[in-house]
């Protein structure tokens, strides 16, 4: 088999250059052992001299490109640039912070190669501020596992092989990369754990705190709605209609209390019901306009437009 190492980088001038070493050495028993493999470094608009020292890397016995994004966009973004420009099926994920260890690649390679679909690895032991990342990182991870029904204990952690064939862009919307297997859950792959060697922090600081739980729980609440089969367009559509049809209930019974009943409505709150429920609905339904508006949007984007630039070394 034949792999596409993907490593996401900002403002690792650092670190960067101790973590290549670290991959060559690992990557020369892949190399030996007749594998092809590409690094694909994607600096995500450093402000550093983090692209500088990415250019002088030298391939040795594998391919290196190097995918410079106009901007900072995301971690999510940037391994979806790798994605799309990898070479190989075989994807690997790596953060470029340095804490995983690149030597443990060679050991969830072989349990990649027994057939599993995707090798998921397991930060059993944290080299991370207990308050500030691993508490967060431990409810993140409680919540995720109660509502998506995944069995990964460690969503977080960036290391990770798959096939490119799972990875569609049904499932690469948001921060992809923290909960990758949660959007999996319901596909027919085998996932296996793999616990992995995490090491301190020795450079730069680290992005994510206690926010991270809620934009876990942001993407869990559309994982929550959206996970089966249904058309995201049409439910936000459903909740206009309902919200709609109480409105309206509401109003009538009102007419039904003042005409029929002879019963003032005014100390009831049938008033605001009726207008809460209205706004709700013209609230949904102007959801809807502006969500086909920027769908439409998207689609008159040519495909040929990018927001990177892809320097190959080993030309």
């Amino acid at each position: 088999m034949n792999y596409s190492i993907i490593i996401p980088v900002f403002n690792e001038e650092s670190s960067i250059e101790n973590l290549h070493k670290e991959l060559e050495s690992a990557l020369d028993q892949l190399v030996s052992s007749n594998r092809l493999v590409e690094l694909i470094y994607v600096n995500d608009g450093s402000s550093d001299s983090t692209l500088k020292k990415l250019l002088t890397f030298k391939p040795e016995g594998f391919e290196i490109k190097i995918v410079n994004n106009f901007r900072n966009f995301s971690q999510s973004v940037s391994i979806y640039h790798g994605i799309e420009l990898s070479k190989y099926d075989n994807l690997i994920f790596l953060d470029g912070d340095g804490q995983n260890d690149p030597a443990n690649i060679v050991s969830m390679i072989k349990e990649y190669e027994t057939g599993v679909d995707l090798v998921h690895g397991y930060r059993k032991k944290r080299k991370d501020n207990f308050l500030t990342k691993t508490l967060p990182s431990l409810i993140a991870n409680y919540l995720v596992r109660v509502i998506s029904k995944s069995k990964i204990r460690d969503h977080g952690c960036s290391l990770k092989i798959i096939h490119k064939k799972f990875l569609n862009k049904d499932k690469l919307w948001g921060d992809f990369h923290r909960l990758l297997a949660a959007r999996l859950v319901n596909e027919n792959i085998k996932i296996i754990q793999v616990e992995t060697n995490h090491r301190y922090r020795k450079y730069g600081k680290s992005n994510y705190g206690f926010t991270r739980i809620f934009r876990v729980l942001i993407d869990l609440f559309y994982i929550y709605l959206f996970q089966k089969s249904y058309n995201n367009f049409y439910i936000i559509g459903y909740l206009g209609i309902f919200s709609f049809i109480l409105s309206l209930s509401s109003f009538i019974y009102m007419l039904k209390l003042k005409f029929i009943n002879h019963i003032s409505f005014i100390d009831t709150p049938l008033p605001t019901v009726t207008v809460l429920f209205g706004i709700s609905a013209l609230l949904f339904f102007s959801f809807m306009f502006i969500i086909q508006t920027m769908l439409n949007l998207k689609n008159e984007i040519k495909s040929d437009q990018k927001n990177y630039e892809v320097i190959d070394l080993s030309k």
